[in-house]
C-alpha cells in the first residue's frame, strides 16, 4: 500500500499528475490523500481513483497531525509520496523515519530537514540543480510526466482555402506563461496579413491584462480566452499549431498533451521543453521573450503543412514510446519499489542510517 498526498486547494497540471499517479501504480495498492472539500477532492471522486479527504489547517496543528496520523495508522502504507511542502511537512511530522517518505519535487527547494528516502523530479535539470544544492545523486529519481494517449492522433494538417489557421496555446494566466508575449507576437502577424484565430485557453490573475491588451491591439474578433477547457485533447484536436510561450517552466504537461495529440509544437527554448522536445524533430524553438521571433516561426510553420505534419507524426510517436502511461508507469513503479526494498531510489544500496 502506498499513499500518495497532495494537500492543496486548487487544481491544474499538477493535480492532474498526481491523479494519474495513483492510476499508474494502481498494482501496488495507491491511495490519494487530499484536503477535506478540496478540488482536488471533487476530480478524484470524478476519476473514480481510491482516495482519503482529511482536514489540514497547517503542517504542525494538532487537529491536521491527527487526521494524517489516523490515515497512517488506517492504510498502514509501506510508502508515502508527499507531492507539495504542506504534504512532505505534514507526514514527516507524523511518521518521522518508521515509514519511508518520497518527495515529489517540482521547484528548486524543498526541506530537507524533513525525513525522506528519495526524491522525484520530472526534469533532468531539475535533477542537476538538488545535486548542486547538495542531494545525493542516488537519492533523486528523474520519471518524467506521463500523458494520456487520445485514441486518434491528428491526421489532417492542410489549411482549408480562405479559412484562418487556428492558433491554440494552453495554461494559467500568469505572466511567467508569457501569453502577453504571445499577443504581442499575434499583432505582429495581423501586421503581415496572416490569416489566422488564436485560443488561449486557461484562467488566472492575468486575464484582465491580457483581454486588455487583445483590445488595444485591435484583434477582439481573432485572440479568445474561453477559460479553462476539462477536455484537452478535444481542444487539441481543433487546433493548427500549439504555442507555449513560457519564461519558466518545470515539466509543461500542456506540451505532453500536444505531443499525444499529434500537434505542432512551438516552446520557448527554456529548461522543461528542452527536456523532452526535440528541435527540428518535434517541436521548434523560439527564445524566450522574444515576440518577433515568434511571429517569423508561426509565419514559418503555418505556410509549411509537410513541416507541420512532419513535427506532429514525430510527436506522437515520442509520447506513444517515451511517455505513455504504460511506460511512465513502469519507471515510476521501479523507483519507489527500490525504496521499499531498501535500496536507494535510483537502485543502488542505500546509505547506513
Amino acid at each position: 500500500m502506498i499513499l500518495n498526498c497532495m494537500l492543496g486547494s486548487g487544481f491544474g497540471g499538477l493535480e492532474k499528475l498526481f491523479l494519474d499517479e495513483i492510476e499508474m501504480l494502481s498494482e501496488l495498492g495507491a491511495c490519494g490523500v487530499v484536503r477535506r472539500n478540496s478540488a482536488l477532492a471533487h476530480y478524484a471522486r470524478e476519476r473514480n481513483v481510491a482516495f482519503e479527504q482529511i482536514r489540514v489547517f497547517s503542517d504542525w496543528d494538532p487537529f491536521s497531525l491527527a487526521a494524517a496520523r489516523a490515515v497512517a495508522d488506517r492504510r498502514r502504507p509501506r510508502l508515502v509520496l508527499c507531492v507539495g511542502r504542506k504534504a512532505h511537512r505534514l507526514f514527516g511530522r507524523v511518521l518521522g523515519n518508521s515509514v519511508p517518505i518520497v518527495v515529489m519535487v517540482q521547484k528548486r527547494r524543498f526541506d530537507v530537514n524533513f525525513p525522506y528516502a528519495g526524491v522525484l523530479v520530472a526534469a533532468e535539470h531539475r535533477r542537476e540543480t538538488l545535486i548542486q544544492d547538495g542531494v545525493r545523486p542516488d537519492d533523486i529519481a528523474a520519471v518524467p510526466n506521463a500523458v494520456r494517449l487520445p485514441p486518434d492522433a491528428k491526421s489532417e494538417f492542410a489549411l482549408r482555402r480562405g479559412e484562418p489557421a487556428h492558433i491554440g496555446a494552453l495554461g494559467r494566466l500568469h505572466p511567467k506563461k508569457g501569453f502577453g508575449m504571445l499577443v504581442e507576437a499575434l499583432r505582429l502577424l495581423a501586421e503581415r496579413g496572416v490569416l489566422f484565430r488564436c485560443t488561449i485557453a486557461g484562467e488566472g490573475p492575468e486575464r484582465g491584462r491580457l483581454v486588455a491588451q487583445v483590445r488595444e491591439y485591435g484583434l477582439a474578433d481573432r485572440v479568445f480566452l474561453p477559460g479553462w477547457t476539462d477536455d484537452v485533447p478535444a481542444f487539441l484536436s481543433a487546433v493548427d499549431v500549439f504555442v507555449l510561450p513560457s519564461f519558466q517552466e518545470d515539466y509543461p504537461l500542456a506540451v505532453l498533451d500536444a505531443m499525444a495529440s499529434g500537434v505542432p509544437i512551438i516552446a520557448s527554448a527554456i529548461e522543461g521543453p528542452k527536456d523532452f522536445l526535440r528541435e527540428g524533430t518535434t517541436g521548434l524553438f523560439v527564445p524566450p521573450g522574444n515576440a518577433s521571433a515568434l511571429a517569423d516561426t508561426l509565419t514559418e510553420l503555418l505556410a509549411s503543412p509537410a513541416l507541420r505534419e512532419s513535427l506532429g507524426h514525430a510527436a506522437r510517436l515520442d509520447a506513444e514510446q517515451r511517455y505513455s502511461f504504460r511506460a511512465i508507469g513502469r519507471s515510476l513503479t521501479t523507483a519507489l519499489e527500490n525504496v521499499m526494498d531498501g535500496r536507494s531510489i535510483t537502485g543502488s544500496a542505500a546509505p547506513p542510517m
